[in-house]
C-alpha cells in the first residue's frame, strides 16, 4: 500500500505544511488499513457455515449411503427455535430408530448431546403467505393418559389417540403405539403434550453391574442359562460385555429384555 506524500522545500511554512501532510497520509492509511481487515473479516464471518449447515450437510451425506433414504432428494427441516445446535468437535453420529419415519437421531460424542431431525423429501419448502386463514388440518397422534416422568418405560396402554392440529412437527409425531415398545421417556410429559420422536430413546434395559441371565446354544441342539454380570448399559438388540459370575470369564451377549441376554 502506497499514499502519496508530497516534498517541499525547507521554509517555515512548506515544514508546517510537510508535517500536516504526512499526519494526513497517516490517517489515509490506516483508513485504508482498517477497511481492509473489516471487508475480510466479513468474508471470513460469511463464509463460515452455520452448525445447522455442517448438521445437514453430515445428514445428507449419511442418509445417501442409507437403503431407506438411497435416491431421493432430501432436506433437513427446520428445527424449532427452542433448539440450539452446539458444535461438534467430532464427526456427528446419525440412526434411524423408527423404521418407516423420516426422524433421524443425531449424536455428538465430544461434547455429548444428542437431538432429533426430520429427513423431508424435496428441496426447502417455499415460505407459505399468511394471507387469508386456512383451517388446520387434523393428525392422529398419541397422547398420555397421565403425567409420565422422565425415564418411565412407554407401553400402548398408556396413550390414547387424538387428533389434533400439528403445523410443522407432522414428521416428528409418533401415531403408531408399536413403535414405542422398548422406549423410555426423556423428559416429562402432561397429558394434553403429544408424543413426539425426540421424546423417547432406546430403553436402558441392562445396567452395568446388573445380574443377567444369559442363554447359550439355542438352535444348536442344547441349551444353557448362566449367570452373568453386565459390563456395561444397553438396551434391546445391543450387544454388550458380561462376565460369568461363576467363572471369572467374560463374554459377549444380545440383549433380549430386561436383564436377560443370548450368546449368539
Amino acid at each position: 500500500m502506497q499514499v502519496l506524500c508530497l516534498r517541499n522545500s525547507d521554509s517555515r511554512p512548506a515544514l508546517m505544511a510537510r508535517r500536516w501532510g504526512t499526519v494526513l497520509c497517516l490517517a489515509v492509511a490506516l483508513f485504508t488499513l482498517a477497511s481492509l481487515v473489516n471487508s475480510a473479516f466479513a468474508q471470513t464471518v460469511e463464509t463460515q457455515p452455520s452448525t445447522f449447515d455442517v448438521l445437514q450437510k453430515q445428514a445428507l451425506q449419511w442418509a445417501a449411503n442409507t437403503p431407506t433414504f438411497q435416491g431421493k432428494t432430501l432436506h433437513v427441516a427446520p428445527l424449532d427455535g427452542r433448539i440450539t445446535v452446539q458444535s461438534c468437535q467430532q464427526n456427528l453420529q446419525f440412526e434411524q430408530p423408527f423404521p418407516g419415519q423420516p426422524s433421524v437421531r443425531v449424536r455428538c460424542a465430544q461434547p455429548q448431546w444428542q437431538l432429533f431431525v426430520t429427513l423431508n423429501q424435496g428441496s426447502e419448502p417455499a415460505v407459505v403467505s399468511r394471507n387469508g386463514t386456512v383451517a388446520p388440518s387434523l393428525h392422529k397422534v398419541l397422547v398420555p393418559k397421565e403425567l409420565l416422568k422422565r425415564g418411565t418405560y412407554l407401553n400402548a396402554a398408556m396413550f390414547n389417540v387424538a387428533e389434533m392440529p400439528a403445523a410443522g412437527m407432522e414428521s416428528q409425531l409418533i401415531s403408531d403405539p408399536k413403535l414405542i415398545a422398548n422406549m423410555e421417556l426423556v423428559r416429562d410429559l402432561t397429558p394434553s403434550t403429544p408424543l413426539r420422536t425426540f421424546d423417547v430413546k432406546t430403553a436402558v434395559l441392562v445396567k452395568r453391574g446388573q445380574e443377567v441371565q444369559v442363554t447359550a446354544g439355542e438352535g444348536q441342539g442344547f441349551s444353557i442359562t448362566m449367570r452373568a454380570e453386565s459390563l456395561q448399559d444397553g438396551g434391546l438388540g445391543e450387544q454388550i460385555r458380561l462376565k460369568n459370575s461363576e467363572s471369572g470369564r467374560s463374554l459377549t451377549a444380545v440383549i433380549t429384555g430386561p436383564n436377560t441376554a443370548k450368546v449368539r
